[in-house]
């Protein structure tokens, strides 16, 4: 399937599931915008991918990869990525892909009750997540509703909206970001816009790969 002249962004698309999807759009032709954090002060693993080879990548598979940092968690931010995107395409936007995800500490879940853990990780899990997806589909949204000419919505969540899966936070969590979309869908429909959760289970990241091999040693 050809996306050549399609306009997509996908928040958290350094490296993982954001990188894997922002890589494929580009393959298939789009013009694609991939927003992380400006890495610069933090400590950031070497090997990983960075958000601008990401972008590279993405040009050399055929499409045209644009990196624009952004924290999710600073609404001024989202607004500004949106007001570019539309600015620099004549208004036009496809699709969003709404990945970004603050993941808290995984050594406090999966085996610590919600109550052993501080109540800050309820921010730490769904800041960047449940909140963000809500913020960047508003700002999306009002591209859409104004080109008149449909979209498509991509919320990344995940089969712990449904049933029990690493900590409490988490699963409230997912399952607002599905109830996001059921809520977001219906509004959106007369304006030919779809919005769908995906839900991709266990997958083979970078960060997996470096945590499995840890282990390893």
């Amino acid at each position: 399937m050809s996306l050549h002249g399609k306009v997509a962004v996908i928040t958290g698309a350094s490296r993982g599931i954001g990188r894997g999807i922002a890589l494929q759009l580009g393959e298939a032709g789009a013009k694609v915008y991939i927003t992380g954090r400006d890495p610069k002060g933090k400590k950031v693993d070497p090997t990983f991918p960075t958000l601008e080879k990401t972008a590279l990548e993405i040009t050399d598979r055929g499409g045209q990869g644009i990196a624009v940092f952004v924290d999710h968690s600073n609404d001024s931010e989202v607004k500004a990525l949106f007001e570019k995107i539309s600015s620099e395409n004549n208004g036009q936007l496809d699709i969003l892909v709404n990945n970004a995800f603050g993941a808290a500490d995984a050594g406090e879940m999966g085996t610590t009750k919600f109550w052993e853990i501080e109540p800050q990780i309820w921010d730490s899990l769904n800041n960047v997540g449940l909140r963000s997806h809500y913020v960047a589909s508003v700002y999306a949204a009002r591209i859409f509703v104004k080109n008149n000419r449909g979209g498509l919505i991509v919320n990344i969540s995940s089969f712990g909206g449904k049933q029990y899966f690493l900590t409490t936070a988490y699963g409230v969590g997912k399952a607002g970001v599905d109830r996001l979309t059921a809520d977001t869908a219906l509004e959106l429909k007369p304006y030919n816009v779809t919005v769908v959760s995906l839900w991709p289970a266990q997958v083979k990241t970078e960060a997996m790969i470096t945590a499995t091999n840890e282990i390893k040693d």
